[in-house]
């Protein structure tokens, strides 16, 4: 009887995708024994690539395509996923993201979410009545207020003169007009998928943890954490909301937060709401071994990432888990997180433009190198 394996990625960024990934470590497997069978599962957990997964997963789901503003208010053609008739699951990064801006491109002080709020309006167009959307992998620390901007929101300042949108500008905001919303999102159920459980504000929040990676200079970020807190201050006084320090509220720079106080969005940890989508649970249940992966291995995995919650999951029907990786962090036991094997695909320490242009090449190799742990696990 043949060892039946269930292959779920996530993705290594910026060199291959969840999908991609899956597909290569499938082939690699194939090659070193014909007495395993096979079940490709890529996951996500809010981030990045999170709607390609799903669609992966849900042949009867379609894509829709938008016009938008990226996070630098350029144009650019982004796209939706129309789950069902009534369901909308929309991606920020595909309008917001980090990944849409080049290296000398990347701009927290003006880098907004403007784009997200116009992928949401195409939904409404669609008759949709719930809305999902999964916020990692954003560009911005503009507390969502793109989103609520591009839905009819108005922002002003002490002059009652319009706020740009984007993180600099979070402290002028003095009024904020909700006459002009759009009437279709308060029939509206929205949920958000977050990829961090962090809160907004403080050492632990939105700007401290993750400004630095979208570009903000250290002296900066006091500037956008003292606007963060006072879009906070503003906002509690049109909306009551007092929840700047709730796990997940700082999920893509504040846009959990300003559409929970806003519009009334639920937030839910991003990959267990996946995981439910595409019936990983059941699937783990079935498996003899769970192989995952993800390009770095680190503390911000353990921050609801869905390697380890994956890991998790398979702990609790008594399935090892092997991790494929880049590159890992040796001082944490990873053992105590549930990972019975962490495979480095690059052990001769590559530089990182070299690896991340080698990656399939790399996760080929490991896996040929590991033959007798994949046999025999």
């Amino acid at each position: 009887m043949s060892k039946k394996i269930l292959i779920a990625p996530n993705a290594f960024k910026h060199s291959l995708t969840a999908i991609e990934t899956a597909e290569t470590i499938k082939s690699a497997l194939q090659s070193i024994s014909g007495e395993l069978s096979f079940e490709l599962l890529p996951i996500a957990d809010g981030g990045d690539g999170t709607i390609d997964i799903l669609n992966f997963s849900y042949p009867g789901s379609k894509f829709v395509k938008a016009q938008v503003h990226d996070p630098l208010m350029r144009g650019i053609e982004s796209s939706w996923l129309l789950w069902d008739e009534n369901t909308a699951i929309v991606e920020l990064a595909k309008a917001s993201g980090i990944a849409l801006l080049k290296q000398d491109e990347l701009n927290p002080f003006w880098a907004n979410t403007y784009g997200t709020g116009e992928l949401i309006l195409s939904a409404l167009d669609k008759g949709c009545k719930k809305i999902i959307i999964t916020v990692g992998g954003s560009a911005t620390v503009d507390g969502g207020m793109g989103v609520l901007e591009a839905l009819g929101v108005r922002f002003e300042d002490k002059k009652k003169h319009k706020v740009k949108p984007g993180g600099g500008f979070l402290h002028s905001i003095e009024k904020i007009s909700l006459s002009h919303i759009d009437k279709r999102i308060k029939n509206c159920e929205i949920s958000l998928l977050c990829d961090v459980k962090i809160p907004l504000t403080g050492d632990k929040g939105a700007v401290q943890k993750f400004a630095t990676q979208k570009g903000a200079k250290e002296g900066e970020k006091v500037i956008l954490e003292q606007g963060m807190k006072h879009f906070v201050k503003v906002t509690k006084q049109y909306t009551g909301s007092d929840f700047e320090l709730e796990p997940m509220v700082g999920a893509a720079g504040g846009v959990a937060f300003s559409l929970k106080a806003f519009l009334n969005a639920s937030l839910f940890p991003g990959f267990l709401y996946v995981a439910n989508l595409i019936s990983l649970e059941e699937k783990i249940k079935k498996s003899d071994l769970v192989i995952t992966g993800e390009g770095n291995l680190d503390n911000q995995s353990l921050m609801g990432k869905g390697v380890i919650e994956l890991a998790k999951l398979a702990k609790k029907h008594g399935k090892k888990v092997i991790v494929l990786c880049g590159d890992y962090d040796r001082n944490i036991n990873w053992k105590e997180h549930s990972v019975e094997h962490v495979i480095e695909i690059n052990p001769q320490g590559l530089p990182l433009e070299e690896s991340l242009k080698n990656t399939k090449q790399l996760i080929l190799k490991a896996i040929e190198q590991n033959s007798q742990l994949f046999r025999n696990s």
